[in-house]
C-alpha cells in the first residue's frame, strides 16, 4: 500500500477543511452573522430610533443585520458596562452617550468600566437642543426668564433625563450663569418628560430637536428660548445660540458614538468605523435621519474619535465642576 504524498494529502485535508469552515476558504470575511447593538436608552426614543436606521444601512452595505437592545438604567452606565462585559470579537456594537463615557466617570466615585474598557468606533453626531420653554411662561427673551423665574420659583419646574444627564448638568449651569431658579424634576428618558412638559407639570426641558419639538416650537405650543450649544441650529436657525445671548461658551455637546469592548481585533473595528462612517455619510441619511432630528453628522476614524474623546474628557470634567453636581457610588 502506496503512502499518498505529502502535497497531494495537504492539498485534500484543506478542501475538507473548507467545506466543513467556508471562512477559512473566503479569507474569513468579518461580519458573517448579525451584530448586537447596545443602547443605554429606553426602546422607541430617539437614540433607539438612530440605533435601527444605522441597522438598515449597515445590513445594506454587509448583509448583517443589528438586534438593538435596549439596557437603560443608572445614567446610561448600566448599557456601557453590557458594552465592557462583551465579548472582543467586534460582534456586539454600543450606541453610547457623552454621557456614558465623557461625564460618567467624573460624576461617579466608583463607576464599574472606565473609557479604557471601551474601543472607539466611530463618532455619529452631536446634537443641538433647545432651551424648551412651556407658553405658560410669560417671557420671550433671556431676562425676561430669568426675572419670572426668581419671582415665581415654586412654579418652575425643569426636566432631565436623570440625575448626573446631560439635561441636568446643562440646567444647572445655566442656572449658575443666571441666577434662574427652578426645580429639578429627572425622568426615565423623553416619553415620560415631554407627556409632563404638555401637562405644564413640567416649565422647562432640554430636548434635541427631533420632529415632535419642532412641531411644538411652530405652533406655540413652546418657546425656544435659545440653543444650548455654542452654535445655531440648522432646522430653527432664528433661535439663538448660547453666545448669541452673552451666555459664556458652554465647551460642550451631547455626541452619540459608536463603541465596541476593549480588545477587539484593530482590523474589525476598522472594517465596523469604515461601514458605519459610510452610512452616516449617505445623503438621504444624512438629511433625513440625523439633520431631520436636529443632529449634526460626524464621520471619524477610530484614532480621531479616540483623540475627540480625550479632550472631550476634560471639557466634561469643567461642565461637573461649575454645575456643581455630585454623586455617589454607581
Amino acid at each position: 500500500m502506496k503512502t499518498p504524498r505529502a502535497p497531494a494529502f495537504a492539498l485534500a485535508m484543506f478542501c475538507a477543511l473548507a467545506a466543513l469552515y467556508p471562512a477559512l476558504g473566503h479569507g474569513q470575511q468579518f461580519p458573517d452573522r448579525p451584530i448586537k447593538v447596545i443602547v443605554p436608552f429606553p426602546a422607541g426614543g430617539p437614540v433607539d430610533t438612530l440605533a435601527r436606521a444605522l441597522g438598515q444601512g449597515f445590513q445594506q452595505r454587509t448583509g448583517q443585520q443589528f438586534i438593538v437592545e435596549s439596557r437603560p438604567g443608572a445614567n446610561t452606565s448600566l448599557g456601557a458596562l453590557a458594552c465592557k462585559q462583551s465579548a472582543p470579537d467586534g460582534y456586539t456594537l454600543c450606541l453610547l452617550a457623552s454621557t456614558s463615557v465623557s461625564l460618567n466617570p467624573h460624576l461617579y466615585k466608583d463607576l464599574r468600566y472606565t473609557p479604557a474598557d471601551l474601543a472607539p468606533v466611530t463618532n455619529i453626531a452631536v446634537s443641538r437642543a433647545a432651551f424648551l420653554v412651556h407658553k405658560s411662561v410669560p417671557a420671550t427673551t433671556l431676562a425676561e426668564f430669568v426675572a419670572w423665574s426668581k419671582k415665581h420659583p415654586e412654579k418652575m419646574n425643569y426636566a432631565s433625563f436623570g440625575v448626573g444627564s446631560e439635561t441636568h448638568l446643562m440646567t444647572e449651569w445655566f442656572k449658575k450663569q443666571t441666577g434662574a431658579q427652578m426645580t429639578h424634576v429627572p425622568f426615565q428618558g423623553f416619553a415620560p418628560a415631554i407627556q409632563a412638559f404638555d401637562r405644564g407639570d413640567i416649565q422647562v426641558m432640554i430636548p434635541v430637536i427631533v420632529p415632535p419639538i419642532l412641531h411644538r416650537i411652530e405652533t406655540k405650543e413652546a418657546n425656544a428660548l435659545f440653543i444650548l450649544n455654542d452654535n445655531r441650529a440648522a432646522n430653527i436657525p432664528d433661535v439663538p445660540s448660547v453666545k448669541d445671548i452673552g451666555l459664556p461658551p458652554i465647551g460642550f455637546e451631547t455626541w452619540f458614538g459608536m463603541f465596541t469592548s476593549a480588545g477587539t481585533p484593530a482590523d474589525r473595528v476598522e472594517k465596523l468605523s469604515e461601514v458605519l462612517r459610510a452610512v452616516v455619510a449617505d445623503k438621504e441619511f444624512s438629511e433625513k435621519i440625523l439633520r431631520g432630528a436636529g443632529l449634526v453628522p460626524v464621520t471619524n476614524t477610530p484614532a480621531e474619535f479616540k483623540a475627540f474623546l480625550e479632550k472631550d474628557f476634560v471639557r466634561a470634567g469643567e461642565l461637573v465642576k461649575i454645575s456643581g453636581v455630585k454623586l455617589g457610588d454607581q
